[in-house]
């Protein structure tokens, strides 16, 4: 449990975190989404980041878990750092794209697919001692 909100937290953070250091960033059209089917009414340019955020770290949580029976010894073993990449990338990509997020910035995307990956690499031993 320790290491599911771990998880969620630190995935959170680096989402926000690359959501906000992009200056040219649009989130109007998922407003604009939310206001047809009336879920929200005032465009709060915050609870939409988080919103995208929570999206992302959430498809990624679920990613793994329902992809982890599927891969093979192999893959578990020796590509694991490619599986968390792909992973990341598949679901930061469909946010972005079911969520129509425009402007973002692909150098902090970058850094974002190698930080988290590589942190849910080292976190997958952290507690499993």
């Amino acid at each position: 449990m320790i290491k599911i909100i771990f998880r969620i937290s630190i995935l959170f953070f680096l989402n926000y975190g690359v959501i906000e250091q992009s200056r040219n960033i649009n989130v109007y059209q998922l407003f604009l989404d939310l206001e047809f089917l009336r879920v929200m009414n005032k465009f709060n340019e915050l609870l939409i980041h988080l919103i995208i955020s929570i999206s992302v770290t959430l498809l990624t949580l679920f990613l793994i878990y329902f992809f982890r029976p599927f891969i093979e010894i192999y893959l578990l073993h020796f590509l694991k750092f490619n599986f968390y990449f792909l992973i990341n990338l598949i679901s930061i990509s469909t946010i972005f794209i079911v969520f129509r997020v425009y402007g973002y910035s692909r150098f902090y995307l970058l850094i974002y697919l190698f930080v988290a990956s590589i942190f849910l690499y080292k976190s997958e031993g952290l507690f499993s001692k």
